[in-house]
């Protein structure tokens, strides 16, 4: 079980780490906007701080992708583990932020979905998937029919954890 879970995580950690930079590149100034919102840190280091994460997040993102392309073990146990402590970072940072402040932007991916406990715990999934990936390393000798189903469940898992704090927050709209 291990195993595929660390196939899953070899899929869906670094294309959510890369979809995030993605977001971000289109959308620069949402990051450092929302970290002032949160009011964690000074004025003038949302900037800097903001640049950080979005290269974080791509150099982590991309050295997972090249270690799945190039089916590369010790290139992918390095990219997750970097993936489990941002992520994990996240997972406190967001669980800080969604007790403390209301309302704020989460930042997330260079979009407007406000900063829950779903983001929390979307982060904390991503850094247990990521250790899993860290710790087991890619499937080895797996069969075509294996890749596959890694490989779908992977998109999947994507797919799933990058929608589930938009999907969980509850717009309030005026009586009409």
């Amino acid at each position: 079980m291990t195993g595929a879970l660390a196939g899953i995580a070899a899929v869906a950690v670094p294309l959510v780490l890369l979809l995030s930079a993605a977001g971000q590149a289109r959308r620069p100034a949402r990051l450092a906007a929302a970290l002032r919102a949160h009011g964690t840190l000074p004025r003038a280091a949302t900037g800097p701080a903001a640049a950080a994460v979005i290269a974080a997040e791509a150099l982590a993102g991309a050295g997972g992708a090249a270690a799945l392309l190039l089916w590369a073990d010790g290139p992918m146990r390095a990219a997750s583990a970097a993936a489990a402590v941002l992520f994990g970072l996240y997972a406190g940072y967001g669980t800080y932020v969604a007790r403390t402040r209301r309302g704020v932007p989460c930042g997330c991916a260079g979009g407007d979905t406000p900063m829950t406990g779903w983001v929390a715990g979307r982060a904390a999934a991503l850094a247990a998937l990521a250790l899993a990936g860290a710790l087991h390393g890619l499937p080895a000798g797996p069969a075509a029919f294996e890749l596959t189903v890694t490989a779908t469940a992977g998109l999947v898992f994507a797919v799933l954890l990058w929608t589930l704090p938009h999907a969980m927050t509850e717009e309030r709209r005026p009586a009409g």
